[in-house]
């Protein structure tokens, strides 16, 4: 097989978590920028991005070593992750419901009907993207996922081809 090959067999095989990488990088940039906001509060609670953010870096090492050493990795950093992020959205969505946790967590938010709902379905939609995540990541380790079945016909091509020649 020819370096070319073997780079497009590379690709295809990392592909099957792109949905994982992109939301990765989404709540990575979602928690840096709950944090840019609180900043000016000084509270305590900007302990919670940033841990968040500590957690995420550990599973962007994760995907790192996944490309270079396919075989060996397991990605529980990562599935830690979105379990810690479906967690943490689950705990704000609930606390946010009373308004002195509301405004210690998000104080550049209105503690309003509007802010209230506005931020609950932001925490919501995160909760939904965490859980499918977790769904693909099982699919992943079980070898269920669409990816696995289309990275098997690539290669199936791939063989008929060094068979039957370029």
């Amino acid at each position: 097989m020819k370096a070319r090959e073997k780079m497009a067999m590379k690709n295809m095989r990392f592909n099957r978590y792109i949905l994982l990488r992109y939301s990765l990088a989404l709540f990575f940039f979602a928690n840096l920028n709950w944090l840019v906001f609180m900043l000016p509060a000084r509270s305590i609670a900007m302990v919670l991005p940033i841990a968040m953010m500590v957690l995420a870096t550990f599973s962007i090492h994760e995907f790192i070593k996944l490309y270079s050493k396919f075989n060996q990795i397991q990605l529980s950093k990562t599935r830690l992750y979105f379990r810690s992020q479906l967690a943490l959205n689950g705990v704000l969505i609930i606390s946010s419901l009373h308004s002195g946790f509301y405004s210690f967590t998000f104080p550049f938010l209105n503690a309003n009907a509007y802010g209230t709902v506005g931020l609950i379905s932001v925490l919501s939609l995160g909760a939904v993207i965490s859980g499918l995540c977790l769904g693909k990541l099982n699919a992943i380790a079980e070898n269920k996922d669409r990816g696995y079945k289309l990275f098997n016909n690539f290669r199936q091509s791939m063989k008929v081809s060094e068979t039957y020649g370029e």
